[in-house]
């Protein structure tokens, strides 16, 4: 095969990649993809400069430097992608003084042998260094299948680019060694196959990143789900769950959960709620549904479930707690309420609380459950009422 056929496939081949990342680039924001682009279009401009160059030899030399810049940027571009990826470093106007150097050898190089051979010898060695570069680079990212496929692929195009300048050197029968012709016809079609699987590798990084990102926002939005759910299922002023909780829990049957379980329910009912709001203000009145609500917290298990049944009632599921036993709880309430109100609310009141308490063995039988608790609660009240009437009398 001639070489000039081999560099034309080559420069096709880079072109389709240069195309690829430039279709990514229109879906994917991303600084590392914008250097590996520009740095792939600079290595077909090289590679294009090469191929006018062999075709008009009275001015190959302007071509050959077009060739040579074009890859030391093509290298220098992709070790700022690969920064960038690992450390989200971008370019600055200070990196651009790293051209200086890359321009004047660019220009210096094509005048130092007529034969070109002998100068790939050299640009080979540079290239070689510009790939070690960038494959060290790549070492303190998290190892992922697009990062191991872009080190091999780099480390692959540097011992290809190293094993050039003996091949090179040799192609005459330099040391003794004397390399077939058609082997260096084929060189440019080995340096494809590397770039190939390089330019595979960063759009297997790229994906890797999009993934990631893609699973960071799916968490964020059920972060944000849980808080929603959170703050709809709960009454603001006493941060208790609210009815809109309960039946959630009651349609876990329908859902297929588990509903295997026992325990104690039990309706409380603030006793002189309306006074303290008469009397003292709505803002007093928030103040005894609080204390009401710290009261029987600090009577209930982290287990058990306190809700807001109403303006001034409260509802306490307590599982797997027998009702004699439940009932004792509930019985030191008003107690509490003796000893912290004036404090918690920070007026000179007490609050009461008349309960009932029930017991429930599922939570298909916990409506039940709840209403003998409510007529539990109001018996007790009455019964209260009757015995001060009775006093008083």
């Amino acid at each position: 095969m001639d070489s000039n056929v081999g560099l034309a496939i080559q420069c096709v081949g880079v072109l389709l990649i240069t195309l690829l990342s430039l279709f990514m680039r229109s879906s994917i924001k991303s600084n590392a993809l914008r250097y590996w682009t520009a740095s792939w279009a600079c290595l077909s401009l090289a590679l294009l400069s090469l191929f006018i160059g062999f075709q008009l030899a009275p001015t190959q030399t302007i071509f050959h430097s077009g060739y040579f810049l074009g890859e030391y940027l093509f290298g220098l571009l992709f070790i700022a992608g690969c920064r960038n990826q690992v450390s989200g470093v971008l370019l600055t106007r200070k990196h651009t003084y790293i051209l200086i150097p890359a321009v004047a050898f660019a220009l210096v190089l094509p005048h130092a042998s007529r034969d070109f051979n002998d100068l790939f010898m050299i640009h080979a060695a540079i290239l070689a260094v510009l790939f070690i570069v960038s494959y060290f680079t790549l070492r303190s990212e998290e190892d992922s299948p697009g990062i191991r496929v872009m080190k091999t692929a780099l480390l692959l195009l540097a011992i290809g680019f190293l094993h050039y300048v003996p091949v090179f050197a040799a192609r005459k029968g330099l040391w003794g060694i004397s390399v077939p012709i058609r082997y260096l016809q084929y060189t440019s079609i080995f340096d494809l196959l590397f770039e190939i699987l390089l330019g595979f590798g960063t759009v297997m990084v790229l994906m890797e990143s999009v993934r990631r990102e893609v699973e960071m926002v799916n968490r964020k939005l059920l972060d944000a789900r849980d808080k929603l759910e959170l703050l709809v299922q709960m009454d603001p002023l006493t941060e208790a769950l609210n009815r809109h909780a309960f039946h959630s829990l009651l349609r876990r049957p329908e859902a297929g959960h588990d509903t295997v379980t026992s325990g104690s329910v039990a309706v409380l009912d603030i006793d002189n709620l309306k006074p303290i709001n008469d009397t003292m203000g709505h803002s007093a009145g928030d103040k005894a549904i609080r204390a009401v609500a710290r009261a029987t917290r600090s009577l209930v298990r982290a287990d058990d479930m306190l809700f807001r049944w109403g303006g001034d009632e409260f509802l306490v599921l307590m599982f797997k707690l027998p009702q004699p036993d439940a009932a004792r709880r509930m019985e030191k309430l008003n107690k509490i309420l003796e000893e912290n109100s004036e404090r918690w609310i920070g007026i000179p009141v007490t609050v009461t609380v008349s309960f009932g308490v029930a017991g429930f063995t599922s939570l298909k039988d916990l409506g039940q459950a709840i209403e003998q608790a409510d007529k539990a609660m109001y018996a007790r009240r009455n019964h209260l009422r009757s015995r001060k009437e009775t006093l008083v009398f």
